[in-house]
């Protein structure tokens, strides 16, 4: 989030419905990453500590947590439109041309996640065809990189949601 940089008001999304079902299910699979990561961080540095024993394959469990917390949130981050970004323009654009910008940015935004989603999906594929697993534990790569893929589709989703509403705000405002 820039420095005090709000999300769109004409475009905002409702959290209600289906799309308000997604996001606590989204939630929820952060939370519980989060805390299976602190859990597991907690319980190694204890064993390691006390018992010169760490936990086998904690490093392995943090790295997968790590990605179903970060493709986790993607969606979600995506959805509210609060990525990081830089406001070099903000406040120097208006009417078109603001409108024009959040077009592109979002439509650039749209590919990118397409083309994140389909090469996720295919490193799944090979992955999982080759039965790539971790060193330690022989946790399978493939289905970790099938559901980013399917995370970053889902935020795709988002976009287009996004998109929809910036044509509908636009179309709102010259009607009236």
């Amino acid at each position: 989030m820039s420095g005090g940089v709000q999300p769109h008001p004409a475009t905002a999304v409702v959290e209600t419905g289906l799309l308000g079902a997604c996001v606590t299910v989204l939630r929820i699979m952060c939370a519980t990453a989060l805390i299976f990561i602190m859990g597991v961080t907690v319980i190694d540095v204890f064993m390691s500590h006390f018992f010169a024993s760490p936990v086998t394959g904690s490093a392995e469990m943090v790295m997968f947590a790590m990605a179903i917390l970060i493709f986790s949130a993607f969606p979600l981050v995506t959805v509210r439109e609060q990525h990081i970004s830089v406001g070099i323009l903000h406040g120097r654009l208006h009417g078109f041309w603001l409108w024009l910008q959040r077009l592109v940015i979002l439509g650039v935004s749209l590919l990118a996640c397409i083309a994140m989603a389909w090469q996720l999906l295919h490193d799944g594929y090979q992955l999982s065809d080759e039965q790539q697993a971790t060193m330690v534990l022989q946790l399978p790569l493939g289905p970790l990189d099938y559901f980013m893929g399917v995370l970053s589709g889902i935020s795709a989703l988002a976009l287009v949601l996004l998109l929809l509403r910036h044509f509908a705000a636009a179309a709102t405002r010259t009607a009236s």
